[in-house]
Order: C-alpha cells, then sequence, then structure tokens
C-alpha cells in the first residue's frame, strides 16, 4: 500500500505533543519537507496531544513514522492513511 502522504500521532501527554511538533515540523525527510501540527481532537482526553502529520515520503510506513516521534513520548495510537484501492 502506498502512503497518501499524511498521517496521524497521538501521545499521551500533551507536552510530548509540543516537543514533537517543535523538532520535527519543518523537516527533511527524503525529498519531503513534513508538516506537524496539532489535530482536531477527537475527544476531550487527547486534547493538545492529537498530531496531524503531512508531506510524508511515500515510501515511509507506520514502524518509520513510529520510530520517528515514539522519541517524544509515549505514543497512544498512530496511523499512516494509505490509498483504498491500493490499500
Amino acid at each position: 500500500g502506498q502512503s497518501l502522504g499524511y498521517g496521524f500521532v497521538n501521545y499521551v501527554e500533551a507536552g510530548d505533543a509540543d516537543k514533537a511538533i517543535s523538532t520535527l515540523n519543518g523537516l527533511k525527510l527524503q525529498t519531503k519537507t513534513i508538516k506537524v501540527s496539532y489535530a482536531r481532537p477527537s475527544s476531550a482526553s487527547i486534547r493538545d496531544a492529537n498530531l496531524y502529520v503531512s508531506g510524508l515520503p511515500r515510501a515511509m510506513g507506520q514502524k518509520e513514522m513510529e520510530q520517528l516521534f515514539s522519541q517524544f513520548g509515549r505514543i497512544i495510537t498512530s496511523r499512516i492513511l494509505v490509498d483504498q484501492v491500493t490499500g
């Protein structure tokens, strides 16, 4: 399956999301520059801990994204959105 170039990371602690944004926003990965920002919270329990990540390299997989973001804190969930036709 090919990545659509964006995904989400949900941290346990809001401060960890802050660190990830300040460190990774604008990072160049391969030929892409990623944008990391707060996502609209899906619930009050993850407000300010839910990140939207865009500009991911299409070859980046779930495991690589989790490795990149896990250095900032414990991740509740993460996912890379993929093409629905090719999976």
